[in-house]
Order: C-alpha cells, then structure tokens, then sequence
C-alpha cells in the first residue's frame, strides 16, 4: 500500500506545484497590468490590456515581430497628436518548442509618423556572435571616425550609402552614450527597445528616452532639408 502511495502522493504534489506556478505568474502579471495602467492614467495614455489585430499588423514591417511563433502584444499604452503616434507596450515571442523553447519578453516603443522620412535600419548592441557574423561577412555598417559607436553597435540597412548619410556624428555620438539600444526603422516610423521588459518603475525613463531618439532623428532631417 505504501508503495503505491509514494507515486500517487509524487504527482499530487508536482500538480500542486505547477499550479502553484501558474498561480505567481498570473498574479505576477496583474501586478504589473494594473501598475501599467496607472502609469498610463497618470500620463493621459489610453490602455489596453490586449493588443489590437491593426497595432500587430503594423508592427510586422519590422523583423523583430516576424520571429518564433506564439507572438503576443499586450499592456498597450497609445496617445496621438499632431499626426504623431506614440505607442508602448509588452511584446513576447517563442523560440523552439517543447523543452527547449525560449520565451523572449520585451517592452517596445514605437513611433509612427509621416514626418518620420527614415532609412530602414536596425542597431542593436554588438555581442561575441555578431562579431563573428561580421568576419563572416555579415553586413555591418561601420564608422571610422567613430570608432566607438562602431565597436558597440551591429548596424544594417538595406541602402547603405543612405543609413551612413543618416547617422552624422551627432547620432553617433549619442547612441555611444547607451550601448544597450537597440532599433529598427522603416520609413514613416521606428521601434525603440533594450533586451527585457523594462519593469513600472522603468516606464517613464524608458518613454523619455524614446522621446529624445525622436527628437534627435526629426533634427537630423531638418539638417537635410534646404535652407
């Protein structure tokens, strides 16, 4: 009898645990949906707890959300004006299956604007792997009077000769000043984002940061256009 009881008693207790995860997660992930939406109350953003199936078709223009699989969006924090759309929210995707998926959370920034005319491109910091990629002869658009901005960031584009007329030395300079920045860009909008979700604390530096590349990439056209 106690011999049966010893497995019996083994898998109540791994299902007890399990639900006992699942339990933290959930509450977990409420905490930080109801910090979110306070935060977004407290900054006249609208919320929503889901994504929207046009926020994720739009976002799709950028390689970030066409990996893995089982891609979500939610924690959406949204305002317009002036014909600028500013966006934040949770995005997640999977790698792999079974045991060896690899879940990937982050929070992203996007900006979406007519006035934003940009080259395509995408900086992200440069690691061990990106360093072989590029002996390998992976693009990866370097600056010799910037040495470095080049050390620090993986930067491509589909024109090249258009991304290094973008990126003068006042760009340079600043993203040298966070090597944690990573970006991707098509013309009329960008996302902004760093490795991880940022936590509530985080949000309004996060979203001030976005605001000053903004702000940075509509003086850099300004400095193309005549006169």
């Amino acid at each position: 009898m106690e011999v049966i009881l010893i497995p019996v008693l083994f898998v109540i207790g791994t299902i007890l645990m399990i639900g006992f995860i699942i339990w933290l997660v959930h509450l977990s992930e409420k905490k930080r949906r109801d910090a979110l939406q306070a935060i977004a109350t407290e900054l006249g953003l609208q919320f929503s707890a889901t994504q929207n199936d046009d926020l994720m078709e739009r976002m799709e223009e950028f390689s970030l959300f066409n990996k893995g699989h089982s891609r979500k969006i939610h924690n959406v924090m949204t305002t317009e004006a002036d014909s600028l759309r500013l966006t934040m929210f949770d995005y997640q995707y999977t790698v792999g299956g079974g045991q060896n998926s690899q879940t990937h959370r982050q929070t992203v920034v996007a900006f979406e604007s007519d006035a934003l005319e940009l080259p395509a491109f995408s900086l992200r910091p440069e690691g061990f792997f990106n360093r072989i990629g590029a002996a390998l002869g992976m693009q990866d658009i370097d600056f010799a009077e910037h040495p470095e901005f080049s050390q620090s960031f993986m930067l491509s584009g589909l024109d090249e000769a258009a991304v290094r007329e973008f990126f003068d030395q006042t760009l340079l300079d600043l993203f040298a000043k966070d090597k944690k920045v990573c970006l991707q860009s098509t013309e009329g909008a960008f996302v902004f984002f760093h490795k991880g979700r940022r936590k509530p604390e985080e949000i309004r530096g996060c979203m001030d940061q976005a605001f000053t590349i903004h702000t940075a990439f509509i003086d850099r056209l300004s400095r193309n256009s005549p006169g």
